[in-house]
């Protein structure tokens, strides 16, 4: 089953720029996709779309317009980790990654211990729950960025969102997103992450979108579109694919 299906979609801002045209494709449950493209390729527009913050007809998750989805049921369906988050009171790490749990409580209800476990787990997960207690507000950025994983994660959605994932990180915490990222996906959980790198995007994809100016300049499997020629075009550089052991390499 198509977990994401796009079908002509097309989105303008009020201000009458258009941003996205007639964008259309596909990626079954399981999948990996990356979204390649440079700043103000329209990258995080059509991630507002998928996630139903911006209303467009032609979007369909698990074969359902997105606009008949319920709040609760899309939580349990989409995930976002956003590049950053502001925080407005200094919660401890373990309460805020509770804040995934949200999508399976009842109005007004309060965290069960199974979530409480679920979110602790997540912590785990990424490294960070030997801080369980701490304040959010003594997070470093590479922290915060786990953090914000770590909620997704508690979350349990079918599909994970990620907007620019490791653009703000250090080499030893790229390494540590991509590694966990990695694992989620092998256990089945289809990931769809907006980026302009193209190693992190063969690194990590299954499948690429790449964006140029709003249009769809290609998709398809990354071995068939991640190449020289496409990415010269995409970027209006020149840049290299070269095979380096068993490790493809763009530069």
């Amino acid at each position: 089953m198509n977990a994401l299906q796009l079908d002509n979609v097309t989105y303008t801002y009020p201000s009458g720029t258009k941003a996205l045209q007639t964008i259309s494709f596909a990626i079954e449950e399981g999948s990996s996709l990356a979204i390649l493209g440079s700043n103000g390729a329209g990258k995080s527009t059509l991630l507002d779309l998928i996630l139903g913050y911006k209303q467009e007809p032609g979007i369909r998750i698990f074969g359902k317009e997105i606009s008949t989805y319920g709040r609760k049921e899309l939580g349990r369906t989409l995930a976002l980790v956003p590049q950053t988050e502001h925080y407005h009171f200094s919660f401890t790490l373990l309460d805020y990654t509770l804040f995934g749990r949200s999508p399976y409580l009842q109005a007004m209800g309060n965290p069960t211990a199974d979530d409480a476990e679920i979110a602790y787990q997540a912590l785990e997960e990424v490294g960070l729950a030997s801080y369980a207690d701490r304040s959010i507000t003594n997070l470093s950025g590479g922290e915060h960025q786990l953090l914000l994983l770590a909620r997704a994660i508690a979350q349990q959605s079918k599909i994970l969102l990620l907007d620019e994932p490791t653009s703000a990180l250090d080499p030893a915490n790229r390494k540590k997103v991509l590694s966990i990222l990695s694992s989620l996906h092998q256990r089945g959980k289809t990931l769809v992450f907006t980026t302009h790198d193209a190693n992190l995007a063969y690194a990590l994809a299954t499948h690429v979108a790449m964006l140029k100016q709003g249009s769809l300049l290609c998709f398809g499997k990354k071995e068939e579109v991640v190449n020289t020629e496409m990415l010269t075009t995409l970027y209006a550089t020149e840049l290299t694919v070269c095979q380096l052991g068993t490790e493809t390499l763009i530069y």
